[in-house]
């Protein structure tokens, strides 16, 4: 007897085929039903693994044994056909099996699939969700939110400032973990806004908030980690400990927040310092004074600072605020440049011995010499710095503006989003960053760059100029008139340059002209004409740049040339602004880039591309 002839005498073959249609309807009820329990594919794996390893032992019960109206007996190898009654058993149970298979598939395709399909998108719209609001980080991000002063006394809230305050410093220290600066995370004080909204305002997935009561010499801390998306407490615990020991609270709650929101620690985190909390609180001020910079910045700026670093003459950061003020005070006319810079190298010595692993240093040394214009120096100190700290979004930014003056806008960008990640409410961040956007020359960009503008203070210091370029760029000239409604100066020179460039793009040619011909009469009357005093070189520069909006490539040039001795960091970075874009094809363009130090060819030399992350 053949082979075939015994395997259908045996009904292995009908017993084979039914197998593999049951195996089969099991392995997609599997599939549906055991993911609603709970399980994952790992358990889909199992149960198609185990099928086919009993498909075999099937085969062979089937070849040995036979069904009988009596049960199952062993085949006695006779060469008898298998009764038809017994046969047609069998193809009945096949066609049952293949009918539920059928029914099954039906079922699925009908009715199952779009649910799932549903759920996808579900799915899909969540994760997208929590992608825009997590950033940088995904779901490792974070703001530290004032805590609530449960005291009797109202005065205790810098005490209380103080504690969420230094919670968010040593946070800011783990390398994994995206942290919003306090700047931006204190903003929202009394503003009853919900954390919901809250949380995507800043761009994070996570909120940390608490409550601090202090009775006497006792302290109790309450702190809550929320995640943002579900509005859901993760963690929630209650420290209490004698007035002198409140800063090993601010170390544990550091460590619970990493612990909870499953971040690895290379090593410890670093201790908190004890803070003078009035002196916390002016350098909040100065802070954001320097952020807005309204009128008399350079002069409230060091009142506030100066306080502050008699309060607490070792506080790293009162240290950094008065020397910023000094800068600042001699950038506003108050004091001789050399006189504040004395007195702002000998605080900055004094901020590296308290942190000396702060970047602060090679920040600093890099930023004198972007100034003075070596940028190749500049650009080794700025990576050193970049590997050391990018929790500073001040410090960001400057390193995104030293990116844009050496012709490397992409890093720029990075830069200057990771600054505006970890600080949204950084105006100054966000002016920059639009500033970037503009000199990248795509018109996307300049929409961009428009909606980045829309969203930080419109009082703060340069952004008349920048959202007046990019409403001309945009094709919406007519608007540059309100940006300056404001400006009672008369001859305000930005204010006239931008007008004249608006009217030039409106058509309106005589108007446009008689602008530019008054900010000449300017320049000619100026007290200090034929000098290169900062006046002087400011009105220059706006005519040539007026003159070059209009095409008139000889007057922009004669305003343009010769360079000034020390040439300023602005008119350096401004060979990237798209006011020029009519007068770039002149072979005197490339000669003024040479002159001012500013060739193609020496800053694609520079290489300057630090890590950030992704």
């Amino acid at each position: 007897m053949s082979l075939f002839r015994e395997l259908q005498r045996r009904n292995v073959l009908r017993v084979a085929t039914a197998y593999v249609v049951a195996a089969w309807l099991v392995v997609q009820v599997v599939e549906t039903v055991l993911p609603a329990f709970g399980f994952g594919d790992e358990a889909v794996r199992i149960a198609v693994i185990v099928l086919g390893i009993s498909f075999v032992p099937t085969v062979i019960v089937a070849w040995v044994f036979e069904w009988t109206p009596e049960g199952l007996k062993r085949d006695q190898g006779t060469d008898t056909d298998t009764p038809p009654a017994r046969m047609h058993n069998f193809d009945r149970a096949i066609i049952v099996v293949l009918v539920l298979g059928i029914a099954y598939f039906a079922f699925d395709k009908f009715v199952l699939a779009p649910e799932r399909a549903a759920d996808r998108e579900a799915v899909f719209v969540e994760e997208a969700k929590s992608q825009a609001l997590t950033g940088f980080y995904g779901a490792r991000s974070i703001a530290v939110l004032p805590f609530d002063n449960l005291s009797a006394d109202p005065e205790q809230v810098y005490f209380v400032d103080g504690v969420a305050e230094e919670v968010l410093n040593l946070l800011a220290r783990i390398r994994d973990l995206r942290v919003i600066s306090r700047s931006s995370s204190f903003a929202f004080r009394g503003q009853g806004l919900g954390v919901a909204e809250i949380a995507e305002r800043l761009n994070v997935a996570h909120v940390l908030e608490g409550s601090v009561r202090r009775v006497g010499n006792r302290v109790r801390v309450t702190a809550q980690l929320i995640e943002a998306r579900t509005d859901t407490h993760l963690w929630s615990k209650t420290y209490e400990r004698e007035l002198d020991d409140v800063f090993l609270i601010q170390d544990e709650i550091a460590g619970d927040v990493a612990k909870n929101l499953e971040i690895t620690l290379l090593k410890p985190l670093p201790h908190s310092r004890k803070v003078n909390p009035e002196a916390y609180a002016l350098v909040q001020q100065v802070d954001q004074i320097f952020q807005v910079r309204d009128e008399d910045t350079g002069a409230r700026m060091y009142t506030l600072a100066k306080r502050a670093f008699e309060l607490d003459p070792d506080y790293p950061e009162a240290i950094k605020a008065l020397s910023a003020a000094e800068w600042m005070r001699a950038h506003d006319g108050l004091v001789p440049w050399d006189e504040a810079r004395l007195r702002w190298e000998a605080l900055d010595a004094r901020y590296v011995e308290l942190a000396p692993n702060s970047g602060y240093l090679e920040f600093n040394e890099a930023f004198e010499l972007e100034q003075a214009g070596e940028f190749e120096r500049a650009a080794v100190l700025f990576l050193r710095f970049l590997e050391k700290n990018l929790t500073d979004s001040e410090q960001l930014r400057h390193a995104g503006m030293f990116a844009l003056a050496i012709s490397k806008p992409d890093v720029a960008l990075r830069l200057l989003e990771h600054a505006v990640a970890i600080d949204p409410l950084c105006h100054q961040c966000r002016r920059m960053l639009t500033q970037v956007l503009l000199s990248r020359g795509n018109p996307g960009d300049y929409r961009r760059a428009l909606d980045v503008r829309e969203q930080y203070l419109a009082a703060a210091s340069g952004g008349k100029p920048f959202y007046s370029m990019l409403l001309i760029l945009l094709g919406e000239a007519d608007k540059v008139a309100s940006v300056w409604a404001s400006v009672t100066d008369a001859s305000h020179a930005h204010m006239i340059s931008y007008l004249a460039m608006a009217d030039f793009s409106l058509g309106r040619t005589d108007e446009a002209n008689a602008k530019l011909a008054r900010m000449e009469e300017m320049l000619a009357r100026h007290p200090d004409r034929g000098t290169d005093t900062r006046e002087v070189r400011h009105l220059s520069m706006m005519i040539a740049q007026v003159s070059a909006w209009f095409g008139d490539a000889d007057k922009a040039f004669s305003h343009l040339m010769p360079p000034p001795e020390r040439i300023p960091i602005s008119d350096r970075m401004g060979v990237f602004n798209p006011v020029w874009r009519e007068i770039r094809d002149d072979p005197r363009w490339l000669e003024y880039r040479e002159a001012i130090g500013m060739s193609p060819e020496r800053l694609d030399a520079i290489e300057f591309d630090p890590w950030l992350p992704e």
